[in-house]
Formats: structure tokens, C-alpha cells, sequence
């Protein structure tokens, strides 16, 4: 999934190594892990009424199932405006959400039962021609779906009736991991979109949803507002608590807390992390911190020499100190990078090492690579006399983003590679990053990983042009590890091939791997049971309530 699925780097990116300690096992990490570092929640019970303000990095960009790439807007998608067919419990188990129940049909396909009870936010009922819908448009490539991996080894899907659907797949890992990612989306208001216009549609501005909120307004780069459906069925939690939540986008991380110790928001998303613990030390401000699927990294465009070589790039990563980057800009919550396999995950090899800051060896690389000082002038050029110059594109007006890309730049003029920092509106660089037209020389962006290990659209070459081989890397290798172990159902057959692609991605840098972070929030003491684990910071969005329901 991307950026922040990928947004900015510190909204969707970050290290910590000192305060976290990642466990190899994942459900054992959910497990408490909503860490409230002070504040006790409130005895007295939940009420309704009153508005909850979060503080987001960027602007909510597609508020489309369909479309949606970005992290925070999938957050929303998926925990307030729509609703998979199931979704993760608090073990990571799977439990029913729009499908009231299910059977699997051996390894090969999956029966769905809807509840009767799920209403569009226009009064019409959600139906199984919904789930074939946002299947069928999954599936077809002009829509521009982001995930296209959850379903690639699904063959079909078939109508029993308005509330029943089955769908047919190949035996593969997993499969249905990527249902709880994957909102269902309103088919009479979507079906006459032709699917090669659906990213363009005048629905993802004005969404509606079937999920505990609904869309009331939008202001550009300004905020959204959501507001409580009272419609929600009951047995699902009925209406939230809240009359309505509001994503106000604050990109800067200083301007986030002074909005909340102003009382202007109610709960910081990108805060400073050199200030989160004297901030959450201060009275009404509490800091919460948990695990999360997110990773910092650079992509390189290895359509532009000489980032193709993987040499270059592994010698770019080298001369970059990352867990610098880490206690300077996380407060030391963080821990340095291997690859796109988390810590947490089953498929994590605890026994590789990230690559080392190391500028010798960097310099060593670069020069085997054909790119020294010819002249003295402190940058490497190279037998032609080219400079090695980059730009890099940060997400603008935060200073977080700021200070990594000044690190970056730094320790790569150290080497005597020249970089060049170039801020950019937040949906402008997304863009950039995913267009055939790959309009970029290096980027520093965030990327959430999902349960299920879905690396098929970043790094393997048939997916070269698609919106997330940012790298356009090929490796025939990396391809057949990819090809085979996503069809493995066993895990302990799959690990191998995991560890020797985690070797691969790690020795070639396809992207620069920068830090793991922990989720780090603030929170205002009137807001109550804002509960966040490694599901998402609004996984529990329908149970938060503010005290005496006062705006």
C-alpha cells in the first residue's frame, strides 16, 4: 500500500530503536499496545455529542475504495465512511463486518453472507452486486486500483443472491488478507464512471459511504468533516458517539502542537518528535505510541542512470546515517531499516543487519561503479566528466520532511554526490512518484506494509509502469522468489524464500531503506477511549467521546 501508501515522511515515515521494542510475533504486539505514556481515561461512562478534531499532515486525497492511495484517506475509507467484508480483530484474527459470516470452499474459493441490515448513506441497501462490483473494478487495471495483489490469484465472483457471493481463486497465501484493506463501494452511484476515470470522479470529493460517519463537507487543503450516521445497525455499535469528527490538515509538525495545546484540535498525528515528551508532560496532553506497518524510505528511479546500478544505490544508503536520523528527528523511537519486511512480522529475518553507515565503503562503490573526483571539485563524476548530481522531493511545509532531506543531502556531499532538495505539495509529489512518467530523480516518502506481505507491485518487474514500482528494478530472481512464495499456503514453507528476498532487497537498495517507526501521537485528555494499536490510529474512531459533549 502506499505512501504514507504513502505520504510525507514524517507523516508516513520515521525510526525508533530506543523505546521500542518490536516482538516477532504479531498478535502478541497488539496486545496492549495502545501505550497511553500519561493520562487515565475517565470513569465516568462514554456520552454522545460534541466534535472530535484530529490534526492530519496532508489532505485526504480520492475518497474512493476504488482509487484511494493514500495511508490516512484508506484510515478513514476504512474505519469511518465504508465498510469491508471483514475486517481484523484485536488479536488480528478476522471477524465478520459487512459479511455477517462466511465459509471457505477448501483452498480454492470463499462464500460470503451480507448483512440485511447495511444501508447506502442515500437510503439504498447494500448488496452482493456491490461486492461483485468493487471486485470486477478492482480487477480491471484501467481503474487504477492500488492493491491489485490482494486479488491476484482470484479467478471470479458469482451472485447467489441480493446478500450471498462467492468468489473462486487459486490456492495462495493468505487469501483473504486483503479484505479487511478493501472497503466495498456503492455500485448505483459508481457503475456508470468508466473505470479509466474512476481516479478523476466527482464521488471521491463528495463520498457516500455505508459506515458509522458520513461525508458533510470539504474544504481543499483546509479540512474534512464527517458526521455520526444514525443509521448504523445497532448490532454493529450503532451510531458513534461523536456528532461528528473533523480531519483538519496541519502539514507543518509544530503548528500540530501548538493547535492542540491551544485546544484547537484534539489529537496531534505528525507531532514533533523532539517535543512529544515534554508536550505530553504538560496537563490535559497525553502521548500514546504503539507499533505500526510503517516504514521511512527514498526511492530511486532506476530509469535514470546512474540509479540503475545497484552498486550506486547501495553505496548511496551506506553514505546516509540513518540512526542519526532516528535520534535526532524521533527522539530515538525508531530502529534502522533492513528492507520492506517489518519487525513484527512472521516473515522478518531477525538474523540479517541493515547496511552499515559506512562513507569508505560508499566511496569504494562509487568509484567500482565509475564514479570518482576527477577534478577535485569535492562532487564524483564519471568517465565522461558528468557530475553525480539528485534532486530530491520532499512532501513541502514540514519540518521534519526538511531536516531528513537536509541529512541526506549532508552525508551524500560527503561522498561527493550532489543532491538538490525540492519540496512539494503533498498530492503533487504522489503523482509525480506514480505516473508512467516517473517525473523524479529520488523521493523520501512513508510506506505502511500490510499483514500480509504484499510486495509483488513494488519490486517485481511485470509491475514495472504500474503506480508503485517506483524503482522500475528488475531482477529475475526477486521475480521468482515473489512468484512462488505468494503461492505457498504454508508459512513455514514460504520462510526461506522470504529470508533469501529480504537478503536480495537489502544488498541492492531498489529503495534506500531508512527506519521502522512506532505510531506516536498526542492526544487531549477530553478526548476518551481513543484507543490506537498497529490496525490503525482510527480503528476505534465510533467508540471516542469528549467530555460533556462540548465542541
Amino acid at each position: 500500500m502506499l505512501p504514507e501508501r504513502r505520504n510525507d515522511s514524517d507523516a508516513r515515515p520515521r525510526p525508533g530503536r530506543t523505546a521500542l521494542v518490536f516482538l516477532a510475533v504479531l498478535a502478541a504486539l497488539v496486545a496492549g499496545c495502545d501505550r497511553t505514556v500519561k493520562g487515565v481515561e475517565a470513569h465516568e461512562p462514554p456520552r454522545y455529542g460534541g466534535t472530535a478534531v484530529v490534526a492530519g499532515p496532508s489532505d485526504l486525497s480520492a475518497m474512493n475504495p476504488l482509487v484511494s492511495s493514500e495511508a490516512w484517506a484508506d484510515e478513514v475509507l476504512r474505519f469511518a465512511l465504508f465498510m469491508p467484508l471483514i475486517r481484523y480483530d484485536a488479536k488480528l484474527g478476522y471477524e465478520p463486518y459487512l459479511a455477517q459470516s462466511w465459509e471457505m470452499t477448501g483452498d480454492t474459493g470463499v462464500v460470503f453472507h451480507l448483512r440485511h441490515d447495511v444501508r447506502w448513506q442515500d437510503g439504498q441497501p447494500t448488496t452482493a452486486y456491490d461486492v461483485a462490483f468493487t471486485y470486477e473494478r478492482a480487477q480491471d487495471p484501467a481503474t487504477g486500483f492500488p492493491n491489485t495483489e490482494y486479488f491476484e490469484y482470484w479467478h471470479g465472483v458469482q451472485v447467489l443472491d441480493s446478500f450471498t457471493v462467492r468468489f473462486t481463486f487459486e490456492p495462495h497465501a493468505e487469501p483473504l488478507a486483503g479484505l479487511p484493506f478493501t472497503p466495498i463501494a456503492p455500485k448505483h452511484l459508481l457503475d456508470t464512471i468508466p473505470p479509466d476515470r474512476m481516479r478523476r470522479a466527482a464521488f471521491n470529493l463528495a463520498p457516500v459511504g455505508n459506515g458509522p460517519f458520513r461525508y458533510v463537507s470539504h474544504r481543499a487543503n483546509d479540512r474534512w468533516v464527517f458526521e455520526a450516521n444514525p443509521d448504523f445497525p445497532e448490532a454493529l455499535g450503532g451510531r458513534p458517539y461523536l456528532d461528528r469528527f473533523v480531519w483538519r490538515v496541519v502539514p507543518d509538525n509544530t503548528a500540530q502542537l501548538a493547535e492542540l495545546q491551544a485546544g484547537d484540535v484534539d489529537v496531534a498525528l505528525s507531532p514533533p518528535m523532539d517535543a512529544v515528551r515534554s508536550a505530553a508532560a504538560a496537563a490535559h496532553v497525553r502521548l500514546v505510541q504503539h507499533p505500526s506497518r510503517r516504514y521511512a524510505f527514498v526511492g530511486w528511479n532506476g530509469l535514470r542512470p546512474p540509479l540503475n546500478d545497484p552498486r550506486v544505490r547501495r553505496a548511496l544508503t551506506m553514505a546516509i546515517d540513518r540512526q542519526a536520523m532516528v535520534d535526532a528527528f524521533r527522539n530515538g523511537l525508531g530502529q534502522v531499516a533492513v528492507g520492506p519486511v517489518m519487525p513484527w512480522h512472521w516473515a522478518f529475518d531477525h538474523d540479517l543487519p541493515p547496511l552499515p553507515f559506512d562513507p569508505d565503503s560508499a566511496r569504494a562503490l562509487l568509484a567500482a561503479a565509475g564514479y570518482q573526483d576527477r577534478d577535485g571539485d569535492g562532487v564524483v563524476e564519471n568517465a565522461a566528466g558528468q557530475p553525480f548530481r539528485i534532486e530530491l522531493k520532499v512532501v513541502a511545509n514540514n519540518a521534519t520532511n526538511m531536516n531528513i532531506a537536509e541529512v541526506i543531502r549532508a552525508n551524500l556531499a560527503a561522498v561527493g554526490v550532489q543532491v538538490t532538495t525540492r519540496p512539494v505539495e503533498a498530492t503533487t509529489l504522489i503523482s509525480d512518484v506514480t505516473s508512467p512518467d516517473r517525473n523524479f530523480d529520488a523521493f523520501e516518502f512513508g510506506w505502511d506494509g500490510d499483514f500480509r506481505l504484499n510486495l509483488r507491485n513494488q519490486f517485481h518487474s511485470a509491475e514495472i509502469g504500474g503506480p508503485y514500482q517506483f524503482a522500475s528494478y528488475r531482477n529475475p530472481v526477486v521475480d521468482s522468489i515473489l512468484d512462488e512464495a505468494n503461492r505457498i499456503t504454508h508459512r513455514a514453507q514460504a520462510l526461506p524464500l522470504w529470508y533469501r528476498l529480504q537478503r536480495i532487497l537489502r544488498d541492492q537498495q531498489p529503495w534506500t531503506f531508512l527506519y521502522y517507526q512506532p505510531q506516536v501521537f498526542l492526544v487531549r485528555d477530553r478526548l476518551h477511549d481513543a484507543s490506537m494499536d498497529i490496525r490503525g490510529a482510527l480503528v476505534n474512531l465510533p467508540k471516542w467521546w469528549v467530555s460533556d459533549g462540548q465542541e
